[in-house]
């Protein structure tokens, strides 16, 4: 169910129904290892709900939580700052820039595994400008050193973040193309000793 649009019926137990369970919302989310989805739920029948299944991006098995919204009641509900999605921010907004502003900084190990992960999700979640590229111009004619988003990437051995920036515009040229120090996003990863994701950017 990957792709999503199949019909979930959920019947409630005694215990679950209520006297104005008619006059109530449900809803079901649905909580994955990369992704999590809200979908609302109608009723049926005196017991019975029914609801689409969100499209998921991969095949796994997820939490379900049923959730019931009572008239009149107000949840509050804060968002907080994401400093994953406003990294992602900062590095679609001036590609070659941003990424040499941060290969300055010093990430741990640990922080780097974890930071793979969250960006990852953020850039997949992310509205890019409509004509954008790896590259921040346009892709003809690119042959001067250029530091790129996937030589970031290999530096700090993100694989999650390269698999998402392969699939993006100018990803080809990105690969041919070396920085100042003459180095390609593949032979930054083997100097690093990124095994795994120097297969990646060598296939």
């Amino acid at each position: 169910m990957e792709n999503g649009k199949v019909v979930i019926t959920v019947q409630l137990c005694d215990e679950e129904q209520t006297e104005d369970e008619e006059c109530e919302e449900y809803f079901l989310l649905f909580s994955g290892s990369s992704q999590s989805h809200l979908t609302s739920a109608l009723w049926s029948g005196h017991d019975t709900l029914h609801t689409l299944c969100p499209a998921h991006d991969c095949c796994e098995a997820v939490q379900v939580t049923l959730c019931r919204a009572r008239p009149g009641h107000l949840p509050r509900f804060n968002f907080v700052q994401d400093l994953a999605f406003d990294m992602a921010q900062f590095l679609v907004s001036q590609t070659a820039l941003r990424a040499m502003l941060l290969d300055e900084c010093q990430i741990p190990l640990e922080e780097c595994e974890r930071l793979d992960e969250s960006l990852s999700l953020a850039l997949r979640h992310l509205d890019l400008p409509d004509g954008w590229n790896l590259l921040g111009t346009h892709l003809r004619n690119i042959t001067e050193p250029q530091e790129t988003l996937v030589h970031f990437a290999a530096r700090r051995g993100l694989k999650r973040v390269a698999v998402w920036l392969l699939l993006q515009p100018g990803a080809p040229e990105a690969l041919r193309l070396t920085n100042r120090q003459g180095a390609t996003p593949a032979s930054i990863a083997q100097q690093r000793s990124h095994r795994d994701l120097h297969q990646l950017l060598t296939k």
